[in-house]
Order: C-alpha cells, then structure tokens, then sequence
C-alpha cells in the first residue's frame, strides 16, 4: 500500500499517537511502513475468516477454527 493511501496516513496518525503513550516504544521503523502492513494483514485475516466465522462468534473462534484444521504434521514432537 502507498504511504499516500488514506487508510495508511490514517493507521500511521493511530500509531504516531498510540506507541510513544500506551507502549514507551519509539519505533525504529517508520510507522508508515508499519501502518501498511497492519492493514496488510488485517486484511489477510479477514479475507481468512470470511465465511468461516459471522458477527455474532467470539473473538477466540477464529484461532480455534485454525487450530482445529492445522495440519498435523505441524505440530511439535513431544519427545
């Protein structure tokens, strides 16, 4: 997404005023850089849930839906 992009400027005035405040942090990437790539994967993620989850399922849903198609294989030996 282009830092001229109106959602970006948006998600980076949120960031620039957010991150200093609510987490000491002074971040060492430019936060529009960061504020694309929180719509980014905002987007992924809603784009994963479309029709997976409606309005009305509550937020720990969506991560055990994932978890109950992860594949197997993935998962770590307990050995």
């Amino acid at each position: 997404m282009s830092p001229d992009n109106p959602d970006v400027q948006a998600m980076q005035a949120a960031l620039e005023d957010t991150a200093l405040r609510l987490h000491g942090i002074a971040s060492r990437t430019g936060t529009a850089q960061v504020a694309a790539e929180v719509l980014r994967l905002n987007d992924a993620v809603r784009a994963g849930a479309l029709g997976r989850i409606g309005p009305h399922d509550q937020p720990g849903d969506f991560a055990r839906l994932l978890l109950a198609q992860a594949d197997p294989a993935n998962a770590e030996d307990p050995a």
